[in-house]
């Protein structure tokens, strides 16, 4: 019993002893840190935020300077901390140097170690440091990579569910923001998303969020996750393709458990790279309701675009053998063509095979299995009978309706190709015949040669390089296909023949040339067509005449304004198109030549000269020669190069003056004219 005694005494003194040294050292410890009420006298007023470097010298101890730790600004990482602020904080129970440990005396360095939160967030200090971010530091991108303070903020830490938390989900989308939706940032990090913040304050979660306020609505940790973030590369992140099912339907459950059964879903849950997940259809940062114009699952979207991007491409549908040209069949079907019509309600794919369910058409849950396509077909079309949907929607197959379709179809081919044939045979003889007739008819009447046969021939050219340029030209710019040929044969020619007119213009602008210097006619021509103030003159007496401010309309000599500015425009436009053309046939010659943006620049002149140059014809040229009234239904002066004395008279009588003023031929019964061979359209 005293043994028993005693050894109790000797335990007693022991624990007091223990409690004695660790006091000891505690009190001592806190003896020598400074309180935090001593560091809120100087961090706890504004005043800091003043001070010049004299004060902070003065207020700090010497200290190697540390690198930059943060890229873009943190709002409460200051000099000045409110105290009320980050008392009400989660970490208003800890001191200064709970967090400062390097702050262990007044006054401190003046520059103070990064904070280890770590050290009391062990847990999620490990999740972080094998995270997407976590590993960016590792990686000495540290300016790059956002720490705990760059997301939960510094001396004002709330907790997540407070609204004032930077991590609040209101707020969640800006703080991802500044880094992600800051331009400078994404791009010297090589971030390869760079507008994701953008589109995501555009999306149907950015608006439930910012708008709405909803707080079930997806926020990018929903997506990414938080501290566990990981590269969309990595098989265990939640962006990896073959995870994103199951990310998506954390919140879209319904959806996922039917998806997840689907031809589609069974193929990524097989980890197949080309199967079709929730982002491939819907986007991934962008998603718009698929009511709005810009969802890539709106009706119209979603048969011309978004479908097509797997059942179009050809490597996909020859790895996986599906069928071909179900695309184009949708097309040319009557849904396809009243879709192309504008209207935005009829049938779609996703309106007949679904759009998350989508089961083969041999499956019984599909709805194209042939026993379902009652009730497929009857959602638009109330009270639609098996034989309604019997059949094949695309086209193609066989079966007795296919055959038929066929045969229609190739009736009326032949007989579109008969009916206006035999029309474009019937009018042109009768064409031709008129055509003789008033030739006939204008060699017994009074005339003038105003086109020589060598002006004749250079304008035939032109026109027809002109207008082979021009159907060519916009058929390589939009496409335009040739019927009848394979897609590369199409390209191919089209370009073969847009060639082919080129050489053809450049060789009528050169016999043109030649005929200005070398042939007096053409010499004379050129001396007759360079302006004078006199077609300033008769501009104005035009309009004036036009507008009912004139009796008299200007007297025109040999060629007026309207000739004049046509055909200057006519050289203008041949030097610009035979120059561009060249740099564009020749593009790799050229760019030793010229920088690439020269020849971006030789592709917009040329494209746009094409539109200038059309119009004119259109507008200025053709009224002048066909729509005109004092010449219609046509001037036939460009195939027997006359004109007649009455036009002559309106349209150029000072010319006419001249010719019988020196006694020039009157030009009876056809006879020859005078020399001053003339042309209306110069070429």
């Amino acid at each position: 019993m005293k043994n028993h005694a005693s050894l109790s005494v000797r335990v007693a003194a022991f624990l007091f002893l223990a409690i004695f040294l660790f006091s000891g050292v505690i009190s001592t410890r806190l003896l020598a840190e400074p309180a935090s009420s001593e560091c809120f006298d100087c961090h706890g007023s504004d005043d800091i935020l003043g001070w010049g470097e004299d004060e902070v010298v003065e207020n700090t101890t010497p200290a190697e300077k540390l690198p930059q730790a943060h890229f873009v600004t943190i709002p409460d990482i200051s000099s000045f901390v409110d105290e009320k602020r980050y008392a009400s904080s989660v970490h208003g129970d800890l001191s200064c140097t709970d967090c400062h440990s390097d702050a262990d005396s007044v006054p401190h360095g003046r520059y103070l170690k990064p904070v280890v939160c770590g050290e009391c967030h062990e847990g999620i200090s490990e999740v972080y440091a094998n995270s997407r971010h976590g590993l960016a530091r590792d990686e000495e991108r540290v300016l790059y990579a956002p720490g705990c303070s760059d997301c939960h903020g510094a001396h004002y830490v709330s907790e997540i569910e407070a609204p004032p938390s930077p991590v609040y989900f209101s707020n969640l989308p800006g703080t991802c923001g500044r880094c992600h939706g800051n331009s400078e940032f994404v791009k010297k990090a090589g971030i390869s998303l760079r507008e994701v913040y953008a589109l995501y304050e555009q999306s149907i979660h950015g608006r439930a969020v910012s708008a709405k306020g909803l707080s079930i609505s997806a926020t990018c940790v929903d997506c990414h996750g938080s501290h566990d973030l990981l590269r969309a590369g990595d098989p265990e992140s939640t962006v990896f393709k073959k995870n994103i099912p199951a990310t998506c339907g954390k919140c879209h459950y319904g959806i996922y458990s039917v998806y997840i059964e689907s031809t589609h879903g069974r193929a990524a849950t097989k980890g197949l790279p080309d199967a079709p997940v929730c982002t491939d259809c819907h986007g991934e940062h962008e998603i718009a309701p698929s009511v709005e114009a810009a969802s890539y699952v709106s009706p119209l979207a979603i048969s011309t675009t978004t479908c097509p991007s797997c059942h179009d491409a050809q490597r996909i549908v020859k790895k996986f053998g599906l069928e071909t040209g179900r695309t184009r069949s949708y097309r040319e079907s009557y849904h396809g063509l009243a879709q192309r019509l504008g209207d935005q309600m009829v049938a779609n794919c996703s309106s007949c095979h679904g759009s998350h369910a989508i089961y083969p058409s041999s499956d019984r849950r599909s709805t194209v299995f042939a026993g379902n396509l009652k009730i497929t077909c009857g959602q638009c079309h109330p009270g639609a009978s098996e034989k309604f949907a019997s059949g094949t929607i695309h086209g193609g197959g066989a079966g007795i309706g296919e055959v038929v379709k066929r045969l229609v179809k190739y009736f009326y081919i032949w007989l579109i190709v008969l009916t206006i044939g035999f029309m474009l045979v019937h009018n042109g003889l009768d064409y031709v015949k008129k055509i003789r007739v008033h030739m006939k008819r204008q060699r017994l009447e009074r005339s003038y040669e105003r086109m020589n046969r060598i002006e004749r021939v250079e304008h035939f050219f032109m026109i027809l390089s002109f207008f082979g340029l021009v159907i060519t030209g916009f058929a390589l710019k939009f496409s335009w296909s040739i019927p009848f040929l394979e897609k590369g044969d199409n390209e191919f020619f089209r370009s073969f023949l847009h060639r082919g007119f080129a050489l053809l213009m450049v060789a009528v602008c050169l016999h043109h040339l030649g005929y200005l210097v070398f042939d007096p006619k053409g010499r004379k021509l050129f001396v007759d067509m360079m302006p004078r103030y006199k077609d300033v003159k008769d501009m104005i007496q035009a309009i004036r005449y036009y507008l009912g401010l004139a009796k008299e309309r200007p007297a025109f000599d040999r060629f007026g304004y309207v000739e004049k500015l046509e055909y200057f425009a006519l050289i203008w436009g041949s030097v610009v198109m035979i120059a561009t053309g060249f740099i564009l046939w020749f593009e790799e010659e050229s760019m030793r030549l010229i920088p690439m943006w020269g020849i971006d620049v030789a592709t917009i002149i040329h494209y746009y000269e094409a539109i200038l140059a059309t119009l004119a014809i259109i507008v200025w040229h053709l009224y002048f020669v066909m729509i005109n009234p004092d010449v219609a239904p046509m001037s036939f002066t460009w195939i027997d190069g006359k004109i007649s004395h009455h036009h002559m008279e309106i349209e150029h009588p000072l010319e006419l003056k001249k010719m019988e003023g020196t006694g020039g031929d009157k030009g009876d019964k056809g006879k020859k004219g005078s020399e001053l061979s003339v042309t209306t359209s110069p070429p």
